[in-house]
């Protein structure tokens, strides 16, 4: 009889966590959504280097996904998380004191950094020639811890095509694509 227990029990176990697998991956409850992040930045060029990167102050972003997902569905939170991955990034040309344009940057790098996370590269742009617009490589990589807190962050690194002393202000536009199961 014991035997019997444990055996249905096992049964029970295996159907109902087989039937959430099964549920969350058939039928998405909440089908993934955008979440844009935009923000006007003046970066300054003032000796940017042409052989080396020159490292930005963090950018803060503090997106609140918690927020977001309950937008989007209030019976849900950050606590159904399943996947955070960055689907878009790229730069507009705002303006500049002494008229440097974008294709003064070369290549360039942005990390994200969150507390208690390594910083971590998501976007990549190389030999850069355009004045006006900048869109970047968005490796798909997974970027979930970096956003179970609203603590998070944006570093650039930036290789000039000459060395400029100006201020740019870009306005940077990107998504993050996020999916949320049971």
């Amino acid at each position: 009889m014991k035997k019997l227990s444990l055996i249905m029990g096992m049964l029970v176990l295996f159907f109902t966590t087989s039937c959430r697998d099964i549920v969350n991956s058939v039928l998405d409850v909440l089908p993934p959504f955008d979440v844009p992040f935009t923000t006007t930045l003046a970066v300054p060029f003032a000796n940017v280097s042409t052989t080396t990167y020159t490292r930005t102050p963090e950018i803060p972003m503090n997106i609140d996904l918690d927020a977001k997902i309950k937008q989007n569905n209030p019976n849900y939170s950050i606590n159904n998380l399943k996947s955070v991955k960055m689907s878009t990034l790229d730069i507009e040309y705002v303006s500049s004191q002494f008229d440097t344009k974008l294709d003064v940057i070369k290549n360039a790098r942005i990390y994200i950094k969150a507390p208690n996370q390594p910083e971590k590269l998501i976007a990549t742009v190389a030999n850069n020639t355009n004045q006006n617009n900048i869109t970047f490589s968005v490796p798909d990589e997974e970027l979930i811890n970096y956003f179970r807190t609203n603590q998070n962050s944006l570093i650039f690194e930036i290789q000039a095509n000459a060395v400029s002393a100006d201020q740019i202000t870009m306005k940077m536009n990107s998504g993050f694509k996020v999916k949320v199961q049971l």
